[in-house]
């Protein structure tokens, strides 16, 4: 069941500044490198997660999927598999929205570093499925590093939703 909590500081924060954000963490995600660099998060899932728990009335299961559909499009990957794993990460998210939003930094970091590495494992489970390979174990580095830039990300996404009342 879903609570009627709402965080104050991102309740009302103009739908187009979501949507701009997105957008600006899926080009980020869509930036071509001549490596793979599994260190990188995955900037999209890392921002649903951020709106999932601060603003649950605007961003929900639906988001994820279309979300999940875009990033599939823009990375060229099995149509489905990142709306499935958005789907399931942000379901889990929602319904422990209550105890991450009460907990500090340290421990809501760690909850979106399980949360990634559960993105990554359905993702890694859907990639064997369709192509018979497994990447390896460094897929998961993406959820450690984006545990380590949740408290930097929730800063700077609060000093975003603030913006209109500092008059700028």
């Amino acid at each position: 069941m879903m609570d009627t909590y709402d965080d104050s500081a991102t309740a009302h924060v103009p739908l187009k500044r979501v949507c701009w954000s997105f957008v600006l963490c899926m080009v980020a995600d869509f930036i071509p490198f001549t490596e793979p660099l599994y260190w990188l998060p995955e900037w999209s899932a890392l921002m649903l997660m951020y709106w999932l728990i601060h603003n649950p009335r605007r961003i929900g299961l639906g988001a994820a999927f279309v979300l999940g559909l875009l990033v599939d499009i823009g990375t060229v990957s099995p149509l489905g598999s990142h709306s499935l794993a958005y789907c399931l990460s942000s379901y889990w998210l929602m319904r422990h929205r209550r105890q991450f939003t009460l907990q500090n930094y340290g421990f809501q970091a760690l909850a979106v570093a399980v949360a990634l590495a559960g993105n990554e494992a359905v993702l890694a489970l859907v990639r064997w499925l369709t192509e018979h390979r497994f990447a390896g174990w460094q897929i998961f580095y993406a959820s450690l590093s984006a545990a380590l830039l949740w408290p930097v990300l929730n800063k700077i996404m609060r000093i975003v939703a603030h913006r209109k009342r500092w008059g700028k």
